[in-house]
């Protein structure tokens, strides 16, 4: 009982740790909440603007944890945090009076908030690593440890808080279905993401606790070792053979693809890359050869994908889904082409081309 108490103790503690240190998140994260929560009560389809101001809480989320980790890297931003977090609110402002006149949240409003939110992921898993301050394979590994961390315990706890509300319902009074949305998006999107938050080291701290914590959660564990090393490594290896031998067989009939391939070589070249990253501090002789080959295939592979986009753009014209095919997979090609002459420990490079690549992609004359 002394350690279950201990337990919830410290997640407590994390939890308020990670409202404080970042508040502009937490804040949009509450926002999101409360608008999810409104549109369940409503029973039938909000108005525009909920969604709206949904899309923007969600970008606000991101842009507070690039804000913060900016002030924690750079010592100047930390003395003048507030002037910071003022400029990151005006982002979101921004996007919002970008949006507003938006008539429908289509295709295209989707597409440019999702490439903005991954824009600042990239920004604040690099920032840490700006200037060789921490190694950028740890700090990735740290975010996606905490990642599926917060996950777990977000799955048991909405299963949980699920099945007592089931039991009410049933063995004792009515309650509204609702409230079964209403207590996942509390879970999902407010404890899970600040759970999340509360794992993550202040990287850049000089405090000796700090440091400590550090390192202690940039520790490879074991089971993620055997997990990346010998399955994701043979099972992205035997995907790759798979698409060399659809290529031989395109060369050799001369037929290519009708876009099934497009979306394929998209989530390899994503999957494979965070493998890469995962694998890039494990020294076994499987994640070397990886480190070594795995970028100088995902170029050929790549081109041919791209070929295969410029040929239905030629018959079917651009698209805003086929620009960001052509946009991921000429980023690929540079990727494989830079990892393949840099070491592993320059992987950082792969977050800030993206972020870079990501954000001339939603601005004018050049977006989609």
């Amino acid at each position: 009982m002394n350690r279950l108490i201990k337990a919830l103790v410290e997640v407590g503690e994390g939890l308020s740790r990670a409202v404080f240190r970042f508040p502009l998140t937490v804040f949009c994260l509450i926002c999101a909440t409360a608008l999810v929560c409104y549109t369940i009560s409503l029973h039938k389809d909000p108005e525009l603007i909920i969604f709206k101001l949904m899309f923007t809480s969600l970008l606000g989320a991101f842009i507070g944890v690039a804000a913060q980790f900016a002030c924690e890297r750079f010592k100047r931003l930390a003395d003048m945090r507030i002037g910071v977090y003022a400029f990151a609110a005006l982002l979101i402002l921004g996007y919002f009076m970008i949006v507003r006149p938006a008539p429908a949240i289509d295709f295209g409003v989707g597409a440019r908030t999702s490439v903005a939110i991954f824009a600042m992921f990239c920004a604040f898993i690099w920032l840490p690593s700006y200037g060789e301050k921490f190694d950028f394979n740890s700090v990735a590994l740290v975010h996606f440890k905490s990642f599926f961390t917060a996950v777990l315990y977000a799955g048991v706890l909405s299963a949980g808080l699920s099945s007592i509300i089931a039991a009410i319902n049933f063995l004792l009074f009515r309650i509204n279905s609702d409230w079964y949305g209403y207590t996942n998006a509390v879970v999902w999107i407010l404890f899970a993401t600040i759970y999340y938050l509360s794992l993550l080291p202040n990287f850049n701290s000089d405090a000796e606790e700090d440091r400590a914590y550090a390192q202690e959660a940039s520790h490879y564990p074991r089971f993620l070792d055997i997990l990346v090393s010998y399955i994701a490594i043979p099972l992205v290896a035997a995907y790759t053979l798979v698409l060399l031998v659809y290529f031989i067989k395109i060369g050799v009939t001369r037929t290519w693809p009708v876009g099934q391939i497009g979306p394929m070589v998209l989530w390899y070249s994503s999957v494979g890359a965070i493998i890469y990253i995962l694998a890039s501090r494990l020294q076994n002789r499987f994640a070397v050869l990886y480190q070594q080959i795995f970028p100088k295939v995902l170029v050929p592979i790549v081109i041919m994908q791209l070929i295969s986009v410029y040929i239905r753009i030629n018959a079917y014209g651009f698209t805003e889904g086929r620009y960001y095919v052509a946009l991921f997979g000429l980023f690929s090609v540079l990727c494989g082409v830079v990892f393949s002459l840099k070491p592993v420990t320059k992987n950082g490079l792969y977050a800030v081309v993206a972020a870079i690549i990501a954000i001339i992609s939603v601005i004018p004359p050049v977006d989609a």
